[in-house]
């Protein structure tokens, strides 16, 4: 079951509204009807959270505008360009939209689109009301348009063009509404609840202007906050008078509906209302923030108190631990002591390491008299030296033999070579590393490593 309030700004009063929902249905635990003034009070006193807001605005803009068709993201930067416009002197503003007419994709003309701003000094000074007490506001939203939410999902309501006339004793709000969508506002002050025959001459004239200039025609007017039900049967009305139909799925005395409808409304059609929430942005991700925060501390105690659980849990293994972390504590001292003797043998170790380097080099060095005694086939028939070098790298014998190869032909050459390169490979340890031998001329040199120690 989930819990909501909504508080509603209604010329001098404040009507606040506790609903709970669950399953389509909507239960009103607690109403209050309260003065301006006596609302601070009521913050200061009152536990609320996660509030809606509807404000019967008194100053506000709102027009239709023309956009060429582009993506929402875009789309709300043009119709932002297009209020500033419209309405130079409104510069610091939140506002929605609504995209009236629809084209099919062949059609690349402009969209007509219709908006209502509130600059945002007026929302701040709502939510600042808020914010004073602790309370926190996650929405704000004209009363009208909770009003269109709930004509719209009346039997129909979405296919016709409705004229709605909201009465109030400072004013009357009259705005037309075309399949669902608001198409135009107006607002007259007017003092008094009662319809009188200047509401009579208000609404005709209203009604011609839509069929003259707007060029739609309104089938019905919708009246919301009549002061006597019976009134609207006998009005002189160009088209049908009607009271508007109070929601079916709210359990609630009807004359608690007509005076909590605007609150009532927000609370039912929250979730498609979102996308026209006139909150300030700054404020918006101010929500989340807390919302992030506060969450980040449930979690925080949840695992602090899994964290606890667990360590109850466990406190006779916590205990075994402990006996065998004091058991291994007694026995570091004898651990030292070894470690200390270590210590000492690795230092008197270190001083006879140049010794061992001495003799491991010494030993490491390959015999050069055993590695020449063994090329005992040299010289070879066909085969005259010419030089011999010796060199000692990374404990092997580098030598390099420098001859020439003679033969009457390149065949017999080339088979003395290999001769010489194979008597090479067959002594034990030694091993031939690189070879070259110029054919023109029989020159060769052959690089050979002995690993005989």
């Amino acid at each position: 079951m989930s819990k909501q309030v909504a508080v509603s700004f209604e010329d001098n009063l404040v009507k606040v509204v506790f609903a709970s929902s669950e399953k389509g249905k909507t239960v009103l635990q607690k109403t209050f009807i309260l003065k301006d003034d006596e609302f601070d009070s009521f913050l200061k006193t009152t536990r609320l959270q996660n509030i809606t807001v509807v404000c019967h605005f008194k100053k506000f803009y709102s027009d239709i505008v023309s956009a060429p068709p582009a993506k929402d993201v875009y789309l709300k930067k043009i119709v932002e360009t297009e209020i500033t416009k419209k309405f130079p002197e409104l510069k610091d503003f939140s506002y929605f939209y609504t995209v009236l007419r629809e084209k099919s994709p062949e059609d690349k003309g402009l969209r007509d689109v219709f908006f209502f701003a509130v600059e945002n000094q007026e929302l701040s000074d709502i939510y600042e009301r808020f914010n004073r007490y602790g309370k926190t506001v996650q929405s704000i939203y004209p009363d009208l348009l909770t009003f269109t939410h709930h004509i719209q999902s009346g039997d129909g309501a979405r296919t016709k063009t409705l004229l709605t006339v909201a009465l109030s004793e400072t004013d009357r709000t009259l705005f037309l509404i075309h399949h669902g969508e608001i198409r135009f506002i107006r607002v007259i002050p007017y003092m008094g609840g009662d319809i009188s025959d200047t509401d009579i001459d208000i609404m005709n004239m209203t009604v011609s202007y839509c069929r003259q200039q707007i060029r739609l025609n309104p089938e019905q007017i919708i009246l919301i906050n009549p002061a006597k039900k019976e009134e609207t049967g006998s009005l002189k009305t160009l088209i049908p008078a009607v009271p508007i139909d109070y929601p079916s799925n709210v359990f609630a005395p009807e004359e608690t509906l007509r005076n909590f409808l605007a609150p009532v409304s927000a609370i039912l059609y929250g979730e498609t209302l979102k996308k026209d929430n006139l909150l300030p942005q700054k404020y918006r991700t101010l929500y989340i923030q807390k919302r992030i925060a506060a969450y980040s501390i449930i979690f925080f105690l949840l695992f602090s108190l899994i964290g606890l659980s667990y360590s109850l849990i466990n406190l006779s293994e916590i205990v075994q631990i402990k006996d065998k972390i004091e058991t291994l504590r007694k026995e570091f001292t004898s651990v030292a002591s070894i470690t200390s003797n270590y210590e000492r043998e690795s230092a008197r170790m270190q001083q006879l390491m140049p010794l061992i380097t001495i003799t491991n080099e010494a030993r490491s060095t390959p015999d050069i008299q055993r590695a020449l005694a063994s090329m005992q086939f040299l010289p070879m028939e066909h085969i005259a030296i010419h030089n011999v070098q010796l060199n000692v790298k990374q404990g092997a014998l580098r030598i390099q033999i420098v001859g020439a190869a003679s033969a009457k032909n390149f065949e017999d050459m080339h088979n003395s070579f290999q001769k010489l390169l194979k008597n090479f490979n067959s002594i034990p340890g030694m091993s031939v590393i690189s070879k070259r031998i110029d054919l023109k001329n029989g020159n060769f040199e052959v690089d050979v490593e002995s690993k005989t120690i």
